[in-house]
């Protein structure tokens, strides 16, 4: 029997650890949580993570992190790539390594960088690749809330579950660079700053772009807003597309912007109005009140990670939801392409939760909080 079978991994004093962190940048920003338990267990370990573009660039900026490296990623990249990133690992010695992603390419990759221990759930026969296999059901794959399924991954480790929450990103240079922005926009103090984002992973995960734009002409009408649109460059005929509905409301974020200095946008604004994505979870980690559209998904599955006082989701609760989301093999699309959870949902649907969250903030407003 080695010593890693001997002493309990609560026990043991790591001082080197590897994280390979989720794919997606919604689930990075869910696992973050159980980052910050991890520091606290091991405040003078050093902590290397492992992400794909561009969550590493979010990672860069938190203070549990010390190391971050980037993963290949993309058909011109390959398996290949990744086995030489992991190979080149093994100089580090990692004495604990951590993989997040369920896929046994992930437990695979984390066994080759040669960290003496390796933890990870036993999804997909991965036991021959990791020393501690955690045992996960199919159910509790679907159904578990997500930071409690990145937390309970660690829990041979015996975190304290009071220190999983979200820290502050490091400040640097980008907060003067959103400000040059708002200045540019012509952002008044006496206006809301709503940032909207209609992108998804997948165009069946969203709602209708025009629903969108008709929102924004709507809370133009009837509130003092400007809406910033979020997206990447390939989304610039859908931004486009919403800016015609209230061309002196609506402003497009610069697309020079990376998501450090989204997060920093997001933290300024009042509001966020979106789907079910990481730009979500990127506004509940900087604790800006968010309004989510939830289709295929679930918030019992992957909703904000904030105070339930400052969330509002629009979903029809479909039984069906959270669906493996294989569009559109197990239900009928709408006429418009769209699952009938989110064709359901109208505008009014989320003008009206939007009015809901606007009168909280005036509320705290007028309190002084």
């Amino acid at each position: 029997m080695d010593e890693s079978e001997e002493t309990p991994l609560h026990d043991k004093d790591f001082h080197n650890i590897l994280l390979w962190m989720p794919n997606w940048i919604g689930d990075v920003i869910l696992a973050m949580p159980a980052l910050s338990a991890l520091r606290e267990k091991f405040p003078h370990s050093r902590i290397t993570a492992l992400a794909k573009f561009p969550a590493d660039q979010l990672l860069l900026a938190h203070p549990a992190v010390d190391t971050v490296m980037q993963v290949p990623s993309g058909p011109e990249k390959g398996f290949l790539a990744e086995w030489r990133l992991a190979r080149k690992l093994r100089k580090y010695q990692f004495d604990l390594g951590i993989v997040f992603p369920n896929s046994i390419h992930s437990a695979l990759l984390l066994s080759l960088s040669g960290a003496k221990i390796r933890l990870g759930y036993n999804t997909e026969g991965r036991e021959l690749f990791l020393t501690h296999p955690r045992k996960v059901t199919a159910l509790a794959k679907r159904t578990e809330y997500r930071v409690d399924y990145f937390f309970n991954l660690l829990s041979p480790l015996q975190l304290d579950p009071d220190d999983r929450k979200f820290r502050p990103l490091k400040k640097n240079h980008e907060d003067q660079k959103v400000e040059e922005f708002l200045d540019k926009i012509d952002w008044r103090e006496n206006q809301f700053l709503i940032a909207l984002h209609p992108g998804t992973s997948k165009p069946q995960r969203g709602w209708h772009v025009e629903r969108f734009g008709i929102l924004c002409q709507k809370l133009a009408k009837e509130y003092p807003v400007k809406i910033v649109v979020l997206g990447q460059e390939k989304e610039a005929d859908l931004l486009a597309q919403i800016r015609r509905f209230a061309p002196d409301h609506v402003v497009s974020l610069p697309p020079n912007m990376d998501l450090r200095e989204v997060a920093v946008l997001l933290q300024k604004s009042h509001l966020f109005i979106g789907n079910d994505s990481g730009m979500m979870h990127l506004a509940s980690m900087v604790n800006t009140p968010v309004v989510a559209i939830f289709g295929p998904g679930s918030p019992l599955t992957s909703g904000p990670f904030m105070d339930a006082g400052k969330v509002e989701i629009v979903s029809k609760n479909f039984d069906c939801s959270p669906c493996r989301q294989k569009f559109f093999k197990e239900c009928k699309p709408s006429p418009h392409n769209k699952p009938y959870c989110l064709e359901d949902i109208s505008v009014k649907d989320v003008a009206e939760a939007v009015a809901r969250m606007l009168k909280k903030i005036e509320g705290k407003k007028a309190a002084g909080v």
